[in-house]
C-alpha cells in the first residue's frame, strides 16, 4: 500500500539538555574508530552488578603516513559513573580487510537467566563477503565469543538490526535479524528468525523481498501492538530502488513454523530523490529505525518510525506514528523538519527522560550540506525529545552541536546508566577531524525543574490571615468595651 505523508500538528517547547560528559576512543588522533548504523549502541546490564553497561560497536583502524591500516571489528563496554567513564573491554578482531560490527543487541536469549550480548557483522574473505551474527558473554572481565554463524549462503548479505522477543508465546525466546542479501540481478530486504540452543544458533526461517532491484529492512522491533496477546514482528526501510525508494513499514506474526507478513504500508511526499553529502543518490525516503512503546499512555503501543523524506528540495529529517488495530495500519501522526539541505534521524530511542512520568520519543541524527568530497561537510550532529498526547506531537528538547570539522549522531539510547535516579541519554556515532573519525560519546541529561513556590497562593492566603486576625481584634476589642 502507497500513501501520501500527512504532516499532523507539531508543537514545540523550550527545555535544556545538559552535557555531563564527552568521550572519545582510544584511536583518537592516531588512527580512527566509527560507529555507524543506526543499531550499533546498546544499554543493557550485561554482567548482573546492578549497573547497566554500554555497549558499542563499530570498526577501528590506524593511520600511518596517512594511509589506513590494521582495520578491526571494534566492541567496546563502558560504564559510567556520573563522573568517570570506564572502558572495561575493548575487543578487537584484526585482519587483513575491513570487517565492522554493524548492529547490537542483548538479552537472554536462550533463557539460561544469563544476557547475551548478539553482534551483527560483516567479514571479507578474498572477494567475497559474508554477514556473521555472534553471540558474546560478558562477566565483568571476560568477554567471549560463545557462538557465530556465517551466512555463506548469502555472499554479500549484511545485518543491520536485531531483536529478542518471545513471538510465538511458546517460553522460549526468538532472536529475529533484519538486513538485506545480495545477487546477480537485485539487493532484497531479508527477515529471519533464529534460535539458541546450547550456544549453537539454528535458522528458523529466512524471507526476502524487493520490488525492483533495491530494498532494505534497516530496523526491527517487536511488540504486541494490537493487544491480541501475540507479538507482532515490525520492519521498516525502503523499496523501489533509491531514485524511487519509499519508506516502507511491515508487520509479520511469527507461529512457530510460518511467517506471515500482516500488512505493508509505503509512503512519500513527492517524487525525486536527494543527493548525499558526497553527491551520490541518497533517496526519497527511507525509515531507518522503528520502535513500539506507550508513547501517549492509553495502554497500547504506539509504532514510531524514523528517517527522511524528499519534499522536492530538502531531505527532510521525520518522525511518524502508526496505528495497528489488528486489520488497518493507520498514520496519527508525523513531523518533519529542515535547517539545512540535508536532515535525517538516525536512530531513536523510547523513555521517561526528563522525569515528567510520560515516555518521550528521543531522536539522533544530523543535519548538513552537500560539499566536495572527500572534504568534511560540517554536519552538525542533531538530538530531539519528543512527547505524543495521541493528537499532536511536541518537540520538547532540541540541541544540535559539532565537534571536529563534522559530526553525525547516528545511534542514541537511554538509560539510568550511573544509578542517580536521572536517565541520562547517550549518543555515539562518528566525528571527522581532518581525515579522521572518532565515536565521540556524549552523555546528556534534561534538568528537572524543582517546582516553584506558589507565591500568588501564599499572598492570598496571607492577606485572609491577616484580615482574620484583624476582624478577630476588633470583635475581641469592641465585647470588652
Amino acid at each position: 500500500m502507497f500513501s501520501v505523508l500527512v504532516v499532523q500538528e507539531v508543537c514545540a517547547e523550550t527545555g535544556s539538555l545538559t552535557l555531563e560528559k564527552e568521550q572519545h576512543w582510544e584511536t583518537y588522533g592516531v588512527g580512527g574508530t566509527c560507529i555507524t548504523g543506526p543499531h550499533n549502541l546498546f544499554l543493557e546490564d550485561v554482567d548482573g552488578d546492578g549497573f547497566v553497561e554500554i555497549i558499542a560497536g563499530g570498526f577501528a583502524y590506524q593511520n600511518v603516513g596517512g594511509t589506513r591500516i590494521a582495520p578491526e571489528n571494534s566492541l567496546t563496554i563502558w560504564n559510567w559513573n556520573g563522573q568517570n567513564l570506564a572502558s572495561h573491554t575493548s575487543y578487537r578482531w584484526n585482519t587483513t580487510v575491513t570487517n565492522s560490527f554493524s548492529c547490537l543487541y542483548a538479552a537472554d536469549a536462550d533463557g539460561d537467566g544469563n544476557i547475551e550480548i548478539l553482534t551483527g557483522g560483516r567479514f571479507r574473505n578474498g572477494s567475497k563477503s559474508f554477514t556473521q551474527l555472534g553471540v558474546w558473554s560478558w562477566d565483568g572481565i571476560n568477554l567471549v565469543m560463545q557462538s557465530s554463524t556465517e551466512l555463506k549462503d548469502l555472499e554479500g548479505a549484511s545485518l543491520s538490526s536485531i531483536f529478542v522477543s518471545d513471538l510465538d508465546n511458546d517460553g522460549k525466546s526468538e532472536i529475529i535479524t533484519a538486513g538485506r542479501t545480495y545477487d546477480d540481478t537485485k539487493a532484497s530486504a531479508q527477515l529471519r528468525i533464529w534460535h539458541l540452543n546450547a550456544n549453537r544458533l539454528v535458522l528458523q526461517k529466512s524471507v526476502e523481498w524487493c520490488a525492483v532491484k533495491e530494498a532494505s529492512a534497516i530496523s526491527v522491533c517487536a511488540s504486541d501492538v494490537n493487544d491480541d496477546g501475540v507479538p507482532e514482528i515490525i520492519t521498516c526501510g525502503f523499496d523501489h530502488d533509491l531514485e524511487n525508494s519509499t519508506g516502507q513499514l511491515r508487520l509479520w506474526k511469527w507461529g512457530g513454523t510460518a511467517l506471515t507478513m500482516e500488512e505493508s504500508q509505503e509512503w512519500r511526499m513527492t517524487d525525486g530523490y536527494m543527493l548525499n553529502i558526497a553527491g551520490n543518490v541518497m533517496g526519497n525516503t527511507i525509515a531507518n529505525v522503528v520502535r513500539a512503546d506507550d508513547v501517549d499512555y492509553d495502554g497500547l503501543p504506539e509504532i514510531v518510525t524514523g528517517g527522511f523524506t524528499y519534499d522536492g528540495t530538502y531531505a527532510n529529517a521525520q518522525v511518524v506514528i502508526w496505528r495497528w488495530n489488528g486489520e488497518s495500519l493507520t498514520q496519527v501522526g508525523s513531523s518533519h523538519w529542515h535547517t539545512e539541505d540535508i536532515n535525517e534521524v538516525k536512530s531513536m530511542s523510547i523513555e521517561d527522560v526528563d522525569g515528567d512520568g510520560k515516555q518521550e520519543i528521543v531522536t539522533s541524527g544530523f543535519v548538513g550540506n552537500p560539499t566536495e568530497w572527500p572534504e568534511p561537510s560540517n554536519t552538525l550532529g542533531q538530538l530531539r525529545v519528543w512527547s505524543w498526547d495521541g493528537k499532536t506531537l511536541t518537540m520538547k528538547y532540541s540541541q544540535d552541536w559539532i565537534a571536529g570539522n563534522s559530526t553525525t549522531a547516528w545511534n542514541v539510547g537511554t538509560g539510568d546508566v550511573d544509578k542517580d535516579g536521572v536517565t541520562e541519554i547517550i549518543t555515539v556515532g562518528c566525528i571527522y577531524v581532518d581525515t579522521l573519525c572518532d565515536p565521540d560519546m556524549r552523555i546528556w541529561s534534561i534538568a528537572r525543574e524543582t517546582a516553584s513556590p506558589p507565591y500568588p497562593l501564599l499572598a492570598t492566603l496571607g492577606a485572609v490571615a491577616v484580615i482574620g486576625l484583624v476582624m478577630t481584634f476588633l470583635f475581641v476589642r469592641k465585647r470588652r468595651q
